[in-house]
């Protein structure tokens, strides 16, 4: 599996992260950012692309 870029988006870092394979695909994970430890939710798609929102965004 390869690293898929995810932007952390409340430091606006980029960061790598290892996503699911596509069979488990479309899917969210719940993730802290690996540099301000901020947490985050992580959309994964079946081509490998990854977006992050963050939590205060969805309320």
């Amino acid at each position: 599996m390869d690293p898929t870029p995810v932007t952390c988006p409340h430091c606006f870092e980029t960061f790598s992260i290892i996503a699911p394979p596509a069979d488990e695909c479309p899917c969210q994970l719940d993730y802290d950012c690996e540099i301000c430890c901020r947490p985050m939710l992580i959309s994964c798609a079946k081509d490998g692309y990854a977006e992050a929102s963050s939590l205060d965004d969805l309320s």
